[in-house]
């Protein structure tokens, strides 16, 4: 065949696949937003994990007050000026935990309309702060946190929705966008819904991962190949000191994917695209510098206590509960979601990381597997025994989803190039789908349901509260119109 003849077909086939790429992540943006939406109506204001802390910190950094310097002496965490109509909004949920001080809910002096509070918080990269912070700068009270929710809903849908769009690149078939949806946990649009980098950092990870194995997959696009490795270097800065451990989440998320290839193909790769490769290796140890650099500057503080939670070495092995919290522990760790819905995410899980293992294709990836999740064990192990001493046992499962969260859809391409289940598979990706939207419309409600029966919840005024009813009626129809992605594939043989 003459390379004029064949070149239609190639630009057909690119263009079909960069239109799925499309809908998939326009999709994919409205699924998670809705989600998303969701999750911001069920929990009320201020009552997210450590949220109070993080709405404090982002208002004072929109204010100019990057680095905070005078520790609280009666709570947790370094001294901001607030406003102080979102103090009295956030002071009845703020009193109500055990873990707080003085100083977190009540102002230590105030100055006109302004009030000097603690927070937690004070010592994080300002970057994210001042995006939210920046945006809810017009709202008063609970509006404060209302806008900065919504500011980071947005911004996680967009990034969660990029990854879906170019996790496409990779991969389209059942078992790949079975495991899409299955890493989009309920724990990660939770994350999503609450203003901190938490949520932020995990798109930045799903990103990341689609980026690279879309690029390990699209060797017969060199073009495309580069516009990729583009957009894994312009998440890997962020990614590396929106939050403390980023630079290992990189590390481990670039070393996944090379070990699933073998260091020839890597080879190849960055030898193809070595300014490209070179440019973005630049530009993330620049990204990590200033990582250290804010540790360092935020280490220069005075009279800070030490926020310290128990000293217990066996909670350092606590995998069971670390694994648990990715799938949702909410709002605050010590909160499972229904213990019924546990069996049904790791039936899926089990099935995508298990089948993949044993029936995956090339072998070589399959048998990487097995390496990532026993990494991705121990990485939490180590990291408890290493500031155990100075932290407590401050491990929490969510911690580590920025790297968790490409296992699953790894898993599912390695599937569908193995051909895995050509008969059954049908019904399995149709059972698991109907066990992830069980547990996504439970876990909300029952959040909400729980919080109704809190009194300072309830007697909350700013919560805008539609009931559980019409919360599982909209987390169930982001759960149908996911199950939209089936039908969304492009028309390649290699898709399953």
């Amino acid at each position: 065949m003459s390379l004029a003849v064949g070149r239609p077909p190639v630009r057909e086939r690119e263009a079909n696949a960069a239109s799925v790429a499309l809908r998939r992540g326009l999709l994919a943006f409205v699924v998670v937003l809705l989600a998303e939406t969701v999750w911001i109506l069920a929990v009320p204001p201020f009552r997210g994990s450590d949220e109070v802390d993080h709405v404090y910190r982002a208002t004072g950094v929109a204010a100019g007050q990057w680095h905070l310097t005078e520790g609280a002496q009666h709570g947790r965490g370094l001294l901001v000026w607030v406003p102080t109509d979102v103090v009295a909004a956030a002071r009845a949920q703020c009193t109500s935990l055990s873990y707080v001080g003085h100083d977190n809910c009540q102002a230590v002096r105030t100055d006109g309309d302004r009030s000097l509070v603690a927070t937690a918080a004070g010592g994080y990269d300002p970057f994210f702060y001042l995006v939210v912070g920046t945006i809810a700068k017009p709202f008063h009270g609970a509006g404060v946190d209302y806008a900065m929710r919504a500011a980071t809903a947005v911004l996680c849908a967009l990034l969660l929705a990029l990854g879906v769009g170019m996790m496409a690149f990779a991969g389209t078939g059942r078992w790949a966008t079975l495991g899409v949806l299955a890493a989009l946990t309920p724990e990660v649009l939770f994350s999503g819904a609450i203003p901190s980098p938490n949520g932020v950092e995990m798109g930045l990870g799903f990103v990341l991962w689609a980026a690279l194995l879309a690029v390990v997959r699209r060797d017969d696009n060199l073009v495309l190949q580069r516009r990729l490795l583009v957009v894994g270097a312009a998440v890997a800065v962020p990614l590396t000191f929106v939050r403390l451990l980023g630079p290992l989440w990189v590390l481990l998320i670039v070393g996944a994917v090379a070990l699933t290839v073998g260091v020839r193909a890597t080879w190849e790769i960055v030898r193809r695209h070595r300014w490209v490769v070179i440019s973005a290796a630049a530009l993330t140890f620049l990204g990590a510098c200033w990582w250290f650099g804010w540790q360092v500057i935020a280490s220069h503080a005075d009279g800070v206590q030490a926020d310290q939670d128990r000293v217990l070495w066996i909670l350092a092995f606590n995998l069971p509960a670390y694994t648990m919290q990715m799938v949702g522990a909410f709002p605050f760790r010590d909160q499972p979601a229904p213990l019924g819905v546990y069996p049904l995410a790791f039936f899926v899980i089990g099935l995508l990381v298990i089948a993949a293992w044993r029936r995956g294709a090339p072998v070589r990836a399959a048998r990487a597997v097995l390496w990532i999740v026993v990494v991705a064990l121990l990485v939490p192990i180590g990291l408890s025994l290493v500031f155990m001493p100075s932290l407590g046992a401050f491990w929490q499962g969510r911690y580590e989803l920025p790297f968790v969260i490409g296992i699953l859809p790894l898993c599912g391409l390695l599937l569908d190039e193995g051909r895995f289940a050509p008969q059954e598979g049908r019904k399995l990706v149709a059972l698991s789908a109907v066990f992830l939207a069980i547990v996504q419309v439970v876990s909300v409600v029952n959040v909400e349901r729980m919080e109704q029966d809190r009194s300072v919840s309830a007697g909350d005024p700013h919560w805008a509260d539609p009931g559980p009813w019409l919360l599982g009626a909209g987390m169930l129809a982001a759960c149908l119109l996911a199950g939209l992605m089936f039908r969304i594939r492009a028309s390649q043989p290699d898709d399953g």
